[in-house]
C-alpha cells in the first residue's frame, strides 16, 4: 500500500466524476430520484458544471501528491478530507429526496478512500 497508487486511485476516482460534471451533467440524473430529476434546471446544471471543474482541479494536486514523499500527517489529513463527501452523502440520502439509492455507491466508494488513506497514514512512521 503505497500513496503513490492511492492517490494515482483518488485521482482516477474523482477524475471520473469530475468530467461527468463538467461535460455532461444530465448524466448525474443516475444517481437522482425522481423529485431529484424533476427539480432540475438549466441553473442545477450550471452548478454540476462548477462542481466539476472544482473537482478536476483537487485531481490535479492528486496526481501531484501522487508524485511526493509526504508526511504521516499530510495522507491522514487527505483521508479525512475523503471523509467529508461520504458525510454530504450520507446526510443526502437519509434527509433529502432528491437522491437515487445508486447514490450509495459513490459514499461506499469515498468511504473507501478515507479507510485506506488512513491505514496508509496510521502506518506511516511520523518523520522528524
Amino acid at each position: 500500500m503505497n500513496t503513490k497508487n492511492y492517490f494515482i486511485a483518488f485521482a482516477i476516482y474523482w477524475g471520473g466524476f469530475g468530467l461527468v460534471t463538467t461535460f455532461y451533467p444530465a448524466l448525474m440524473d443516475l444517481f437522482l430520484s425522481d423529485n431529484g430529476i424533476k427539480a432540475s434546471t438549466d441553473f442545477s446544471n450550471h452548478v454540476w458544471m462548477h462542481g466539476g471543474i472544482d473537482i478536476l482541479a483537487l485531481v490535479i494536486v492528486f496526481l501531484a501528491l501522487s508524485r511526493e514523499k509526504l508526511s504521516k500527517n499530510t495522507i491522514i489529513a487527505t483521508a479525512f478530507a475523503a471523509l467529508l463527501p461520504t458525510i454530504a452523502i450520507c446526510y443526502s440520502l437519509l434527509f433529502t429526496s432528491y437522491w437515487s439509492t445508486l447514490f450509495i455507491g459513490s459514499g461506499l466508494g469515498t468511504l473507501l478512500f478515507f479507510v485506506w488513506g488512513l491505514t496508509i497514514g496510521l502506518k506511516k512512521e511520523k518523520s522528524i
